[in-house]
């Protein structure tokens, strides 16, 4: 198989970096990989444990310990790991977290996915929260340009997930190439601050006329975000990969409608799947008449785009005064459809507390997140096309996308 697999770290070892190589070691055939791992300096027991620790994991002949003077960022760990996996020969290179946990035969359906695909460039697995929920099954944008992962929080049984189909984006969380056209095509952009290098990188391959794709039959758990830091640079990211890739194209309502969705829009003009009007009312009509929380939870685990029913249940744990369990909900209805009415009730939950400097804190930034320059801009940019009864026809007609170029394997 000869998988080179590039970890790139900054401290977190024994939350993070000792978990991911032991469930490597456990769901691996050790035979088919050598791991590289690329140490950015670490601070922690990192710079004291990881090359011992992991030759004695994977054995000194399969594992390579990197070490900066400095911490480079993510973009030049990554290819300072696959260099040295194209040295020593691999055929591929797969890129991973250290906030992740494998899962038994997590590998091969990636090679295999790419074995059998010549037009895939790049595959990455199912990954999942640490609750069971999907963290990551494909990445779209938005027509505000917005990115984002799609259906985030759904349960990965859930037929919308597992369908097999080709994406533009998907995460560099856990992310197989092959190793030739990985340097062909140039290797991760090094000017980005900790974000955006895989959705550049992405892009990089669709210009050479390659789709990805997720393999659901390969299940990683994903912690996301652990390492400090992670997110201070995104607005700074966002504007530099618009900047590299002004050709991004707005894609998540074209899934949404492949699934059977309705796109709608906020007055903001930000994009929100919902559910058919049939089906809405069928889900109102079934947990109204026979009511209980649990229930609720139920249908609202098994379709999180039933808006219904975030108010219904908030309403119940306001009438028995769980108003952190409100607040948690109301933030989840946030996630799936960011409107001001959303926002509101959110901090009208918060002000409940009696913790003020939480109310105060939630309060300003929903505030300005709400006066967000991006929206505004996006908003009048969008106008004359998302207006009127017919706004999605005419939004997908600006859309030229067939079926050969997006759509199921």
């Amino acid at each position: 198989m000869g998988v080179g697999i590039v970890i790139p770290v900054w401290n977190l070892w024994e939350e993070m970096t000792f978990p991911c190589l032991q469930s490597l070691v456990k769901h691996t055939k050790l035979s088919d990989i050598h791991v590289y791992l690329v140490d950015n300096a670490s601070t922690d027991k990192t710079a004291t444990h990881a090359r011992a620790m992991g030759e004695s994991l994977f054995g000194k002949e399969q594992f390579t310990y990197i070490r900066n003077q400095e911490n480079m960022g993510f973009a030049i760990a990554c290819n300072q790991g696959a260099e040295a996996a194209r040295k020593d020969g691999h055929e591929y290179i797969l890129f991973l977290n250290n906030d992740t946990v494998v899962t038994p035969n997590w590998l091969p359906p990636l090679v295999k996915a790419l074995d059998e695909h010549p037009n895939l460039g790049l595959v990455g697995s199912l990954l999942l929260f640490p609750d069971g929920t999907v963290q990551h099954c494909g990445v779209t944008v938005t027509p505000i340009q917005q990115v984002g992962h799609i259906y985030s929080g759904f349960l990965p049984s859930h037929p919308a997930v597992l369908r097999k189909r080709k994406f533009r984006i998907i995460t560099g969380a856990v992310l197989l190439c092959r190793t030739e056209q990985f340097f062909a095509l140039g290797k991760f952009y090094e000017g980005y601050k900790n974000g955006m290098e895989d959705i550049d990188l992405c892009y990089t391959y669709v210009e050479h006329g390659f789709m990805h794709q997720v393999v659901s039959e390969s299940i990683v758990f994903h912690h996301t975000s652990q390492t400090a830091g992670r997110l201070d640079k995104d607005m700074d990211n966002s504007k530099l990969l618009f900047t590299r890739k002004p050709r991004i194209i707005p894609d998540a309502h074209l899934y949404y409608t492949q699934d059977g969705y309705m796109p709608a829009l906020t007055k903001e003009f930000v994009l929100y799947p919902r559910l058919t009007e049939e089906k809405r009312k069928e889900f109102n009509k079934t947990v109204l008449t026979q009511y209980s929380d649990k229930l609720c939870t139920e249908y609202l685990l098994k379709e999180p785009f039933w808006h219904d029913g975030y108010h219904i249940l908030i309403q119940s744990l306001v009438k028995q005064e769980k108003i952190l369990e409100a607040i948690a909900y109301c933030q989840k209805a946030a996630n799936v459809c960011y409107s001001r009415h959303t926002i509101a009730l959110l901090i009208g939950l918060a002000s409940k507390l009696d913790d003020k400097t939480l109310y105060e804190n939630v309060k300003n930034s929903l505030k300005n997140q709400l006066n967000n320059d991006i929206v505004n801009v996006y908003k009048q940019k969008f106008h004359h096309v998302m207006q009127g009864d017919n706004w999605h026809d005419k939004l997908l007609a600006t859309q030229e996308l067939d079926t050969d170029e997006f759509g199921i394997y």
